[in-house]
């Protein structure tokens, strides 16, 4: 399977998990943006670029599968693609010294980041007259924090499907399969 095919599936995969899974992990009616934590690890995979069209992909994908029409979505995790490999960067410059850092560099880029989306999102909600009170930073706050726990299991996930199907590479003295058939009928 090619490294497009597996990011597209990775897309799939996230989307499905925020729109079905999440639903049924709720802790206190707060639940974990599933699709920030797919894309600041898929990210270490790809790149700024990937993160950029993979986090586009994703907010198409929930957008299409929720049925919202704004592209606040697509704006915020457009974003977030691109800007988790340069967090991942600087911070690795910052906690060069640290011990098992990537564990911790990935929870607090994806608390930092849903925090962010959560902001936009309380912003818009602000903008159309909607009140928002204590308990709506309460519950960002807390989605932001489960958010970022969350990258444990989802690092489990995003290794299987980031290993599947790769192809065995060849070493310089096996025989390909048209090589192998040819030396059978000489």
């Amino acid at each position: 399977m090619s490294r497009a095919l597996r990011i597209v599936a990775t897309a799939f995969v996230a989307c499905i998990i925020q729109t079905t899974l999440v639903g049924y992990i709720r802790i206190a009616g707060v639940a974990p943006d599933m699709l920030i934590v797919f894309l600041v690890l898929l990210t270490g995979y790809t790149g700024a670029y990937g993160g950029f069209c993979t986090g586009s992909v994703m907010a198409m994908l929930y957008d299409a599968s929720v049925g919202y029409v704004l592209a606040i979505n697509l704006v915020a995790y457009t974003f977030i693609g691109w800007a988790a490999p340069m967090l991942r960067s600087a911070m690795n410059k910052k906690l060069r010294k640290m011990k098992h850092k990537s564990v911790l560099e990935l929870m607090l880029i994806c608390f930092f980041l849903t925090l962010m989306r959560e902001m936009l999102y309380i912003g818009y909600l602000f903008l159309i007259g909607s009140e928002q009170g204590f308990i709506t930073v309460v519950r960002m706050l807390l989605c932001a924090a489960y958010s970022a726990v969350m990258i444990l299991p989802g690092s489990l996930v995003m290794r299987v499907i980031m290993r599947a199907f790769k192809a065995k590479k060849s070493r310089p003295g096996d025989l390909e399969e048209e090589d192998a058939v040819t030396e059978i009928y000489r």
